[in-house]
């Protein structure tokens, strides 16, 4: 999975691109960086990435923070 800052992408794309890779447990793309938090809520509904110890969103103030803690988890 992509770290978003290394490739400049902005929620949206990342969003986009993580949805893609976790079609199987049937995520769909985040609507806007506004509600990230509301879809990383969702992500928590997906007992295997919730068995991969994903971060929830809570103490996180920005979305891209958050990612870097998500793809360290996912790995």
């Amino acid at each position: 999975m992509y770290l978003p800052e290394a490739y400049g992408l902005k929620f949206g794309e990342w969003g986009g691109i993580v949805a893609e890779q976790l079609a199987q447990y049937g995520i769909s793309a985040p609507m806007n960086e506004d509600t990230w938090k509301t879809w990383v809520s969702a992500l928590h509904e997906v007992p295997e990435l919730v068995a991969m110890n994903i971060p929830r969103a809570d103490g996180f103030e920005d979305w891209s923070e958050w990612a870097n803690r998500f793809i360290g988890a996912v790995r």
